[in-house]
């Protein structure tokens, strides 16, 4: 990719060369960006975006990290990274969080200011702008349940809102196409702390006991079918445990590929395709990656 440092001057930001981003995904494993971002603020973001459109240059948007799978050789474009973005504020009973703020850190502030609604995301690894973007969930509750206002940089490079009813959200796709999401407000309810942190920890608990969250992964592999759930359809063709390197169908959630040890991007793509056509063939169902994946 040819780019010169000189079209970003505009842009007050952090730019940086050739950083690895293994060590900002969840699963650790992947190569370089060719240009790595960080704006100061949604304006210095959204030149970027206008810089990287007037110039022609590829551009993705890294948030926490846990629903990529970056390719050993890098990727050749601008990667825009918003993880200093992480203010929670209140407003009423609305939670209004930045780009990079975790959901555990959102979460914690609903529970401060004594406000329900987000508990059924707890333990999800992700930042707001991910999880927004994504649709993430879990069998609880989505992140687009509690969403009331977005804010975006659009696909011109400019700074927008959109209204809930403006909003097409589906399963674990947030329907946004090429914007840059920078701030979401969430509408929540008045409860007792003590309630929250009960159902928060009942939540976790459950969590912990079914999925492998202490292991490195890019959170679930596959998009659940209609027919059945992907770690169900894969435990049934006898796959858990299955391995390519170091990288393994977890034996405490089949949905979800960990690394155990030095684990590749290319070494992961092997185990999916072998997990795929294991399932086709004894359960006729084709399976689609949730990841996303960069680079490739």
């Amino acid at each position: 990719m040819e780019w010169s440092r000189k079209w970003f001057e505009p842009c007050r930001s952090v730019l940086r060369e050739g950083v690895a981003l293994a060590p900002l995904s969840h699963i650790r494993i992947g190569g370089s960006a060719c240009v790595f971002v960080e704006p100061w603020s949604e304006e210095d973001a959204a030149a970027v975006v206008r810089v990287c459109l007037e110039h022609g240059l590829p551009w993705r948007v890294l948030g926490g990290g846990s629903n990529i799978l970056v390719a050993d050789e890098g990727i050749d474009a601008v990667v825009i990274y918003l993880g200093g973005w992480n203010r929670v504020e209140r407003d009423g009973r609305n939670l209004i969080a930045s780009a990079g703020a975790s959901l555990p850190s959102l979460l914690r502030r609903s529970r401060e200011t004594k406000l329900s609604g987000l508990e059924g995301l707890i333990g999800i690894p992700a930042q707001v702008g991910g999880a927004v973007a994504m649709n993430a969930g879990t069998h609880v509750t989505e992140t687009f349940d509690r969403i009331v206002q977005l804010r975006v940089i659009d696909e011109f490079g400019e700074l927008r809102e959109l209204e809930r009813d403006a909003l097409r959200p589906s399963y674990r796709n947030g329907n946004l196409g090429d914007v840059v999401v920078t701030r979401a407000t969430f509408e929540l309810e008045d409860e007792r702390p003590a309630e929250v942190d009960e159902r928060m920890k009942e939540l976790l608990l459950r969590r912990n006991a079914s999925q492998p969250v202490t292991q490195r992964s890019v959170g679930c592999i596959f998009k659940n079918p209609e027919e059945e759930a992907a770690g169900a359809l894969i435990q049934a063709a006898g796959l858990m445990g299955e391995r390519v390197g170091d990288i393994e169908v977890s034996t405490k959630h089949a949905n979800y590929f960990v690394n155990t040890g030095h684990g590749t991007a290319r070494q992961l793509l092997d185990l999916v395709e072998r997990v795929q056509e294991r399932v086709r063939d004894h359960a006729g169902v084709e399976l689609e990656l949730e990841v996303q994946l960069w680079g490739f």
